[in-house]
C-alpha cells in the first residue's frame, strides 16, 4: 500500500523537487540558493491549497463553536445512551458528522507527502556534499555550528513555535497542543539531518510564518467588520 502511495503520490513530488533544484542551481551556481528557491517555488505553488485547507478548518471551528454549548449541556445532564442519542439529534440538526473532526488535519496531511518528498531527495543527495553556504560548511552535513551543537535545527523550531503561537492563538487548547507537537517532532526528525534539508524547512517556516501573520491580520479584519455592521 505505501509502495502504491509512493508511486502515485510522493515519486511525482520528488521529480517536482529535482527538477526545480537543478533548474535553479543551472541559474545561480548556487546550491544554498536553489534550496530556498525550491522552497519559496513550492510554497507558492501550494498557497491555493492551503488556502482552501484553512478554509475547511475554519468551517469545523465554526461548526464545533455553534454546537458547543448545547454539547456541553448534554455531558453534564445525559450519560450512556441517553447522551449519545442527543448528540446525535444535535449533529442531525446541524447537518455535522463527528467524523468531519478530521478536517482539522487537512493542512498536516498535505504537509506530509511534501515533507517525505523534501526528506527524500535532501536527506542524501550526493551534489551538496561539501558544499558552504553562508557559513554552513557543508550543507549535505548536520551544521554543528556552535561547537558541534546542530543550531540550524533550534533556529526551524524557533520559527515554528512563533508561527505556531500567532496561528493558534485564537484556537482550543487541543489545536494549540496539536501545533507545539507538531514543531516539536519535527525539531526531533531533523536534528540531526543534512543541513540543506533543514534550510529548506527554515525557509518554508519562514513562509509559514508570514502567512499566519496574514491570516491572523485577515480574520481581525473580517471580526472588526462584523462587530462594526451589528
Amino acid at each position: 500500500m505505501f509502495a502504491v502511495l509512493h508511486e502515485i503520490l510522493i515519486l511525482p513530488i520528488a521529480h517536482c523537487f529535482q527538477w526545480v533544484l537543478d533548474t535553479s542551481y543551472t541559474r545561480t551556481q548556487s546550491f544554498g540558493t536553489s534550496i530556498v528557491v525550491l522552497s519559496l517555488v513550492f510554497n507558492f505553488v501550494l498557497l491555493p491549497v492551503y488556502h482552501f485547507a484553512e478554509k475547511v478548518q475554519n468551517k469545523e471551528r465554526e461548526a464545533r463553536a455553534r454546537m458547543e454549548p448545547k454539547v456541553q449541556e448534554f455531558k453534564r445532564c445525559f450519560s450512556g445512551h441517553e447522551r449519545h442519542m442527543m448528540l446525535s439529534a444535535l449533529y442531525r440538526q446541524h447537518h455535522y458528522h463527528p467524523a468531519f473532526a478530521l478536517r482539522s488535519i487537512v493542512p498536516l496531511l498535505i504537509q506530509v507527502p511534501v515533507f517525505i518528498a523534501a526528506y527524500g531527495l535532501l536527506s542524501d543527495y550526493p551534489p551538496i556534499w561539501e558544499k558552504s553556504y553562508l557559513g554552513i560548511a557543508n550543507l549535505g552535513a548536520p551544521d554543528g555550528l556552535l561547537s558541534g551543537i546542530n543550531v540550524l535545527p533550534i533556529v526551524m523550531t524557533v520559527i515554528n513555535l512563533v508561527s505556531a503561537y500567532v496561528y493558534s492563538r485564537d484556537l482550543s487548547a487541543r489545536e494549540r497542543t496539536q501545533t507545539w507537537l507538531i514543531a516539536m517532532v519535527f525539531f526531533v526528525l531533523l536534528y540531526n539531518s543534512p543541513s540543506g534539508l533543514v534550510l529548506y524547512w527554515i525557509c518554508n517556516n519562514v513562509f509559514s510564518l508570514i502567512k499566519n501573520i496574514a491570516y491572523r491580520v485577515a480574520r481581525s479584519g473580517s471580526t472588526h467588520r462584523r462587530i462594526s455592521n451589528a
